[in-house]
C-alpha cells in the first residue's frame, strides 16, 4: 500500500507546480500495475512458480507487498493477471500472423528485438513445462484460437481444406508447445547454443515446406489412415459438430 500513498500524496504535491501536467493517480496505478506485471512475468519466466516469489518481484518493480495486494489482491491474484497477460499477448501474435503482412511485421519486429517476445514466450513454455494450473487454460485457449485461424483460412482459400479442423488444431498447438518445452535439445540437436530466436527460425523454414507442400509425394498413407479412422466412434467433439452444422460452413 506504501507506494499507492506515495503516489497520491506526491499527485496532490505536484498541483501547484507549474510544468508538464502530472499523471493522474489513476494512470500513475496503471503504471505502477504495469510494472509489476512486467516483473512477475519475467521472474516465473527465468525461476518457475515452484518457489516463493512476492519478495524478487516486489523488489524489481519498486514497490512493495502492500501495493501487490492493493493492486492484484494476492500472490495467487498475481499469477492470474500474469497468465492473462500473456495468454492476451500470444493471442494477439497469432491473429497478426493469420496474414501475409502481419507475419512479415511480426517477424521484423522479432529480429529487431527478441526480447520483446521472449519473456511471454518462456513464460508459457514454464507454464506448460510445469503443469501449472494455468497449463489447461493456455493449450484449450490456442487450441480454440488456432480453430477459427484454420477454419478462417480454409473458408477464404488460403488453406488447404481438413477432414477435422479442430483435430489439426490441437495438433499444431500442441507442435508448438513442444518446441518450446523442448527447446534446450533441439538447440543442442542443431548447434545453436542457447537461442531461443535463432531455434525459431532455424525451425520456422521446414515448418513452413511442410505447411505448404506436405512431406509424402502421393496420399497413399493418408488414405490407409483416413480409413482406419472411419471405423471409430464419433468424438463428443464430432457429435457437437453434427448437431451444429452452421459452424461447417465453408470449411
Amino acid at each position: 500500500m506504501g507506494g499507492l500513498i506515495r503516489v497520491l500524496v506526491g499527485t496532490a504535491m505536484m498541483g501547484s507546480v507549474t510544468g508538464p501536467t502530472p499523471l493522474t493517480p489513476e494512470k500513475q496505478k496503471d503504471g505502477m500495475r504495469a510494472r509489476v506485471l512486467d516483473a512477475a512475468v519475467a521472474h516465473f519466466a527465468a525461476v518457475g512458480f515452484s518457489k516463493p516469489a512476492l519478495d524478487q518481484i516486489t523488489r524489481a518493480a519498486g514497490v512493495d507487498a502492500d501495493d501487490v495486494a492493493a493492486l492484484f489482491g494476492s500472490e495467487d491474484g498475481l499469477r492470474r493477471a500474469c497468465d492473462d497477460h500473456v495468454l492476451g499477448a500470444l493471442v494477439g501474435w497469432a491473429h497478426q500472423k493469420a496474414t501475409l503482412a502481419g507475419m512479415g511485421d511480426v517477424m521484423r519486429s522479432y529480429t529487431a528485438d527478441p526480447s520483446s517476445y521472449r519473456t511471454q514466450i518462456d513464460y508459457l513454455g514454464r507454464v506448460m513445462a510445469e503443469n501449472a494450473p494455468a497449463a489447461a487454460r493456455f493449450f484449450d485457449v490456442l487450441v480454440d484460437e488456432s480453430e477459427t485461424i484454420i477454419r478462417t483460412g480454409i473458408s477464404d482459400g488460403t488453406m488447404r481444406p481438413s477432414d477435422d479442423p479442430r483435430a489439426l488444431a490441437a495438433l499444431t498447438a500442441a507442435t508448438v508447445l513442444g518446441l518450446l518445452t523442448m527447446a534446450p535439445h533441439i538447440e543442442r540437436a542443431l548447434g545453436l547454443g542457447e537461442s531461443q530466436q535463432q531455434m525459431l527460425f532455424h525451425l520456422a523454414v521446414p515448418a513452413l515446406e511442410l505447411f505448404t507442400h506436405g512431406l509424402y509425394t502421393d496420399d497413399s498413407y493418408l488414405s490407409l489412415v483416413r480409413r482406419a479412422v472411419s471405423f471409430l466412434p464419433p468424438t463428443e467433439h464430432d457429435r457437437q459438430q453434427q448437431d451444429t452444422p452452421s459452424q461447417q460452413d465453408g470449411i
